[in-house]
């Protein structure tokens, strides 16, 4: 087990009320995880039923993608945390919905981060849910090719933003906000986009902001090729798409998503390796973290959870400092299965 942060003149109690805390600081976590993880299962589930119904051109019932919206909107006030840590659970039989309901959390934390209105955060929640819904009709070869697309190929795919605009709009359920995030949301404001290149100032921010969402969580889900760090992908959104994005809401994504993203892999100064489960607005170098792996290199179990902002300045260069960002691959460590066994502990 990793080893607490006790001083030399603690006594018993104080050892024993830390301990107490540890383990109920743990116990919060793994309630509230698996809280947020039934809610992923509601969004699959009502993303699974849309796919069909529009698959088989049954009418679209949308209330019941509002209610998991509402859900999301009411869970990510309480606690931000923990529906983005369950955004980097993937089952991949179902990468299509996992993406949906991860653009969908990222969209609408995005829009917290900017101090958007309930409305506003509600359309990026539900457009960033059904975005991709217009996928329905693309061959499932064409989404899962590791190849580059033929020309042919690209065009049956790029369509999938006009149809489930078409499809969404046809139910006479949703707003013009809504509308306009699946319609655009392959648009970019450097005039690169589809369907329309729309340029600049003509592109609506809420589009924009789920654009960024889906590009980001594209590139962590690894859903067409190997799946990036938290950090290596902003870096990428920063470096080489800032412009197709916008430089100003980018860097401002970034900042909403920390110095260190929750679900990143780091390397403590003691040897640790941990990952980070929530981070801290007021403390940015000091977030939350999960222990995966002592400084002798062995996995733990249980693993227990440790708040870097309680410590001193000279207890974080001595130990629980954050030395790096580690790459999971490289260590070992399944991020999908170690988030699934926290959820089934």
């Amino acid at each position: 087990m990793a080893k607490s942060a006790f001083r030399p003149d603690d006594t018993t109690t104080d050892i024993r009320n830390a301990l107490q805390q540890e383990r109920k600081t743990k116990a919060d976590f793994t309630s509230n995880i698996r809280e947020g993880a039934k809610l992923y299962g509601r969004a699959r589930a009502c993303l699974q039923r849309l796919f069909e119904d529009l698959t088989h051109r049954r009418s679209l019932d949308l209330d019941i993608a509002r209610d998991v919206v509402q859900a999301m909107f009411d869970n990510l006030a309480k606690n931000p945390n923990v529906l983005l840590w369950i955004t980097n659970l993937q089952f991949p039989e179902e990468s299509n919905a996992c993406h949906n309901f991860n653009t969908s959390v990222l969209s609408m934390i995005f829009g917290r981060h900017r101090g958007m209105s309930r409305s506003d955060i509600m359309a990026l929640g539900l457009g960033g849910l059904l975005h991709d819904l217009g996928k329905t009709h693309v061959p499932p070869n064409m989404l899962e090719k590791p190849a580059r697309l033929t020309p042919e190929e690209w065009a049956i795919v790029r369509k999938h933003a006009v149809e489930g605009f078409e499809a969404l709009n046809a139910t006479g359920q949703l707003s013009k906000n809504v509308l306009e995030i699946v319609r655009c949301h392959h648009e970019r404001a450097d005039g690169s986009g589809y369907p329309e290149g729309l340029f600049g100032g003509s592109l609506p921010d809420l589009p924009r902001m789920v654009a960024i969402a889906d590009a980001y969580d594209s590139m962590v889900g690894g859903y067409y090729r190997r799946p990036m760090t938290p950090t290596d992908a902003l870096r990428v959104l920063k470096t080489d798409a800032a412009e197709e994005y916008g430089v100003e809401l980018v860097e401002e994504f970034i900042r909403c998503m920390g110095t260190y993203p929750v679900g990143s892999l780091v390397e403590l100064n003691s040897g640790s390796v941990v990952m980070v489960v929530a981070s801290n607005p007021e403390a940015r170098l000091k977030p939350m973290i999960m222990f995966v792996r002592n400084e002798e290199g062995r996995f733990e179990r249980p693993r227990m959870l440790n708040d870097l902002s309680r410590h001193s300045d000279q207890s974080l260069a001595e130990r629980w400092g954050i030395r790096r960002l580690v790459d999971p691959v490289s260590y070992g460590i399944d991020m999908w299965n170690l988030i699934l066994e926290e959820i089934q502990f």
